[in-house]
Protein backbone atom coordinates (compact mmCIF):
# COMPACT_ATOMS: atom_id res chain seq x y z
CA UNK A 1 0.00 0.00 0.00
CA UNK A 2 1.19 3.23 -0.93
CA UNK A 3 2.17 5.53 2.31
CA UNK A 4 -0.30 7.94 1.51
CA UNK A 5 -3.12 5.38 1.70
CA UNK A 6 -2.11 4.68 5.53
CA UNK A 7 -4.10 5.30 8.12
CA UNK A 8 -1.53 7.99 10.47
CA UNK A 9 -1.34 5.75 13.87
CA UNK A 10 -3.00 9.04 15.80
CA UNK A 11 -5.84 8.85 13.78
CA UNK A 12 -6.13 5.38 14.17
CA UNK A 13 -6.93 5.55 17.50
CA UNK A 14 -9.22 8.55 17.12
CA UNK A 15 -11.54 6.94 14.62
CA UNK A 16 -11.33 3.48 15.02
CA UNK A 17 -12.89 1.51 17.43
CA UNK A 18 -10.40 -0.66 19.72
CA UNK A 19 -11.08 -4.00 19.18
CA UNK A 20 -11.20 -4.33 23.36
CA UNK A 21 -14.29 -2.35 23.47
CA UNK A 22 -17.60 -3.97 24.30
CA UNK A 23 -20.35 -4.54 22.53
CA UNK A 24 -22.14 -1.91 24.23
CA UNK A 25 -19.11 0.45 23.60
CA UNK A 26 -18.82 -0.31 20.16
CA UNK A 27 -22.88 0.42 19.63
CA UNK A 28 -21.88 4.18 20.70
CA UNK A 29 -19.24 4.77 19.13
CA UNK A 30 -18.97 7.08 16.23
CA UNK A 31 -18.76 5.89 12.86
CA UNK A 32 -19.49 7.98 9.77
CA UNK A 33 -23.03 6.78 8.19
CA UNK A 34 -22.72 5.35 4.72
CA UNK A 35 -24.53 7.23 2.15
CA UNK A 36 -27.25 5.25 -0.27
CA UNK A 37 -27.49 7.14 -3.17
CA UNK A 38 -28.32 6.74 -6.82
CA UNK A 39 -26.41 9.59 -8.03
CA UNK A 40 -23.76 8.61 -10.48
CA UNK A 41 -20.11 9.63 -9.82
CA UNK A 42 -16.98 9.41 -12.15
CA UNK A 43 -14.33 8.23 -10.28
CA UNK A 44 -12.00 11.12 -11.69
CA UNK A 45 -14.10 13.58 -9.49
CA UNK A 46 -12.96 12.37 -6.04
CA UNK A 47 -9.14 12.25 -6.91
CA UNK A 48 -7.21 15.83 -7.21
CA UNK A 49 -3.58 17.01 -6.92
CA UNK A 50 -4.41 19.66 -5.11
CA UNK A 51 -3.28 19.39 -1.45
CA UNK A 52 -6.16 18.16 1.34
CA UNK A 53 -8.31 21.39 2.90
CA UNK A 54 -9.33 19.17 6.06
CA UNK A 55 -6.65 16.83 7.90
CA UNK A 56 -8.44 16.37 11.08
CA UNK A 57 -9.08 13.28 12.55
CA UNK A 58 -12.42 14.40 14.29
CA UNK A 59 -14.02 16.31 11.45
CA UNK A 60 -13.01 14.00 8.76
CA UNK A 61 -15.06 11.13 11.05
CA UNK A 62 -18.31 13.62 10.63
CA UNK A 63 -18.46 13.03 6.66
CA UNK A 64 -20.27 10.45 5.71
CA UNK A 65 -19.06 8.19 3.03
CA UNK A 66 -19.59 6.93 -0.23
CA UNK A 67 -21.51 4.08 -1.41
CA UNK A 68 -19.76 1.00 -0.93
CA UNK A 69 -20.13 0.10 -4.86
CA UNK A 70 -18.46 3.60 -5.17
CA UNK A 71 -15.78 2.20 -2.59
CA UNK A 72 -14.99 -0.55 -4.03
CA UNK A 73 -13.95 1.64 -7.63
CA UNK A 74 -12.00 3.98 -5.63
CA UNK A 75 -9.94 1.62 -4.05
CA UNK A 76 -9.40 -0.56 -7.56
CA UNK A 77 -8.14 2.91 -8.62
CA UNK A 78 -5.81 4.36 -5.98
CA UNK A 79 -2.90 2.94 -7.07
CA UNK A 80 -3.48 4.42 -10.24
CA UNK A 81 -4.69 7.78 -9.02
CA UNK A 82 -1.45 8.23 -6.67
CA UNK A 83 0.74 7.28 -9.67
CA UNK A 84 -0.80 10.20 -11.17
CA UNK A 85 -0.05 12.16 -9.01
CA UNK A 86 -3.22 12.58 -6.83
CA UNK A 87 -2.43 13.78 -3.34
CA UNK A 88 -6.31 14.39 -2.00
CA UNK A 89 -9.40 12.75 -2.20
CA UNK A 90 -12.21 15.21 -2.99
CA UNK A 91 -16.01 14.56 -1.41
CA UNK A 92 -17.35 13.93 -4.77
CA UNK A 93 -20.08 11.62 -3.01
CA UNK A 94 -21.80 14.99 -0.77
CA UNK A 95 -23.82 18.27 -2.39
CA UNK A 96 -22.86 22.18 -2.02
CA UNK A 97 -19.48 23.24 -0.81
CA UNK A 98 -18.82 20.03 0.74
CA UNK A 99 -17.99 18.93 -2.91
CA UNK A 100 -14.95 21.27 -2.47
CA UNK A 101 -13.42 19.78 0.78
CA UNK A 102 -10.43 17.72 0.13
CA UNK A 103 -8.97 14.83 2.05
CA UNK A 104 -5.90 13.24 2.57
CA UNK A 105 -5.77 10.02 0.58
CA UNK A 106 -5.79 8.15 3.57
CA UNK A 107 -9.33 8.43 4.29
CA UNK A 108 -9.92 6.12 1.33
CA UNK A 109 -8.50 3.25 3.45
CA UNK A 110 -10.41 4.63 6.50
CA UNK A 111 -14.02 4.93 4.51
CA UNK A 112 -12.83 1.26 3.46
CA UNK A 113 -12.74 0.07 7.26
CA UNK A 114 -15.84 1.82 7.83
CA UNK A 115 -17.69 0.32 5.55
CA UNK A 116 -16.61 -3.34 6.54
CA UNK A 117 -17.29 -2.37 10.20
CA UNK A 118 -20.95 -1.24 9.29
CA UNK A 119 -21.44 -4.43 7.32
CA UNK A 120 -19.89 -7.52 9.43
CA UNK A 121 -19.92 -6.07 12.73
CA UNK A 122 -22.29 -2.82 13.27
CA UNK A 123 -25.06 -3.95 11.35
CA UNK A 124 -25.24 -7.56 13.61
CA UNK A 125 -25.27 -5.90 16.60
CA UNK A 126 -27.65 -3.27 16.01
CA UNK A 127 -30.14 -6.14 14.86
CA UNK A 128 -29.62 -7.94 18.32
CA UNK A 129 -30.29 -5.10 20.33
CA UNK A 130 -33.37 -3.85 18.37
CA UNK A 131 -34.90 -7.27 19.01
CA UNK A 132 -33.93 -7.69 22.58
CA UNK A 133 -35.35 -3.89 22.89
CA UNK A 134 -38.36 -5.71 20.88
CA UNK A 135 -38.55 -8.30 23.25
CA UNK A 136 -37.93 -6.52 26.12
CA UNK A 137 -41.37 -4.03 25.06
CA UNK A 138 -43.20 -7.24 24.58
CA UNK A 139 -42.29 -8.23 27.77
CA UNK A 140 -43.34 -4.48 30.08
CA UNK A 141 -47.20 -5.49 29.41
CA UNK A 142 -47.13 -9.16 30.86
CA UNK A 143 -45.78 -10.99 33.79
CA UNK A 144 -42.47 -11.40 32.21
CA UNK A 145 -40.41 -10.52 35.60
CA UNK A 146 -38.04 -13.94 34.59
CA UNK A 147 -37.50 -12.84 31.02
CA UNK A 148 -36.73 -9.05 31.96
CA UNK A 149 -34.25 -10.25 34.29
CA UNK A 150 -32.63 -12.60 30.92
CA UNK A 151 -32.90 -9.67 29.41
CA UNK A 152 -30.69 -7.62 32.21
CA UNK A 153 -28.46 -10.47 31.74
CA UNK A 154 -27.87 -10.05 28.58
CA UNK A 155 -27.26 -6.26 28.67
CA UNK A 156 -24.60 -6.65 31.39
CA UNK A 157 -22.75 -9.45 29.16
CA UNK A 158 -23.04 -7.12 26.69
CA UNK A 159 -20.90 -4.83 28.54
CA UNK A 160 -18.08 -7.12 29.40
CA UNK A 161 -17.82 -9.11 25.96
CA UNK A 162 -15.61 -7.63 23.21
CA UNK A 163 -17.39 -6.53 20.03
CA UNK A 164 -14.72 -7.89 17.73
CA UNK A 165 -13.42 -11.44 19.17
CA UNK A 166 -15.10 -14.58 18.81
CA UNK A 167 -17.74 -15.54 21.10
CA UNK A 168 -16.90 -19.27 23.12
CA UNK A 169 -18.63 -21.36 25.02
CA UNK A 170 -17.91 -23.99 27.67
CA UNK A 171 -15.02 -26.46 26.45
CA UNK A 172 -15.83 -29.81 27.05
CA UNK A 173 -13.65 -32.40 28.40
CA UNK A 174 -14.39 -35.76 27.64
CA UNK A 175 -12.91 -38.67 30.43
CA UNK A 176 -13.40 -42.20 28.76
CA UNK A 177 -13.73 -44.54 31.77
CA UNK A 178 -13.08 -48.50 30.53
CA UNK A 179 -16.06 -49.83 31.86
Amino acid sequence: MHPLLELPKDALTQILPHKDLSVLEFLSFKLPAIMVTTKHMSIEAFFSEDQPSLCDAQLIQDFPIPPTQTLDMLSKSSSEAVENRASSLKCAHLAGDATKTRLPLWVLTYWCEVAMLHHKHLEPWIRAEQSMERRTQLWKNEEGEEARRLVAKIYNALTCISWSGKLGGFVLTLILVPS
